[in-house]
């Protein structure tokens, strides 16, 4: 019978044990990324559109957008890349910023954690260094081209294939939506998914977004070329890379 009793005590030991390491690497963070050691839980990346000057309404609201994506829709855990769009795809196929939420702390007990610590580490090495970053993607000259469907390609090789996360996955886009290249340019007129598709360009240009949400702020700089038929393109679009339209905004301004 004593036997029996330690025995079992031992069994409990080594499972508090064996509890508390698994514990201890799932609250672990790279110094650098802020990412749980683990991997990162979800994964949100903004494509924000610098190729014409934003208005002041405009930058107000994209502002407070970026506040609501950094401060409320990103949880603990995941990681936030920031993409820029601008007139040379080449220059701009790496995010300009990739940082996960480490947490606040809330949630959390202080007699085992230090929250005073955590929070300071959510602001000033998550809030802070990607504010300023997104702060600084205000556009002030307008720019020749437009490639949305080079970037878009970009962001999913280089944020959604590159980090293969296992979690929730979205593309927020800022943008007018008007693709503006010497091969494809959509201030030419409404545009037709299928006939587009169908050319060389098209066929070039199709992305792949296995099973990632896509949300659309469209900045209105020529609304009569923004009207359904834009919209109904790039549902097509999106929904040809096997993504899924999930939100479609005007920015105010």
């Amino acid at each position: 019978m004593k036997a029996a009793v330690v025995f079992a005590a031992t069994v409990a030991i080594i499972g508090g044990v064996f509890y508390w390491i698994n514990k201890s690497k799932q609250d672990s963070l790279n110094s650098i990324t802020m990412c749980p050691v683990l991997g990162p839980k979800g994964h949100i990346v903004l494509l924000i559109d610098t190729t014409d000057p934003f208005t002041f309404t405009q930058k107000e609201a994209f502002l407070s957008l970026m506040r609501d994506v950094i401060q409320r829709r990103t949880p603990e855990g995941y990681l936030l890349s920031i993409f820029v769009l601008g007139a040379d795809y080449k220059e701009h196929a790496k995010p300009i910023a990739e940082l996960c939420n480490p947490g606040t702390g809330l949630g959390k007990s202080e007699w085992t954690a230090d929250l005073k610590n955590l929070r300071s580490q959510y602001e000033n090495k998550f809030v802070a260094p990607i504010t300023k970053q997104a702060e600084l993607l205000i556009g002030t000259q307008p720019a020749k081209a437009s490639p949305i469907f080079e970037m878009v390609q970009l962001v999913g090789i280089n944020a959604f294939e590159l980090h293969a996360i296992n979690g929730d996955r979205r593309l927020i886009i800022v943008s007018d939506m008007l693709h503006n290249t010497t091969e494809y340019s959509m201030y030419a007129g409404q545009p037709d998914f299928p006939t587009f598709s169908s050319s060389n360009y098209g066929r070039r240009s199709q992305s792949t977004l296995n099973g990632i949400d896509v949300e659309l702020h469209y900045l209105m700089n020529s609304p009569r070329l923004q009207e359904r038929p834009n919209v109904l393109f790039w549902e097509a679009y999106f929904d040809k890379a096997k993504a899924r339209l999930v939100a479609v905004n005007p920015l105010a301004g």
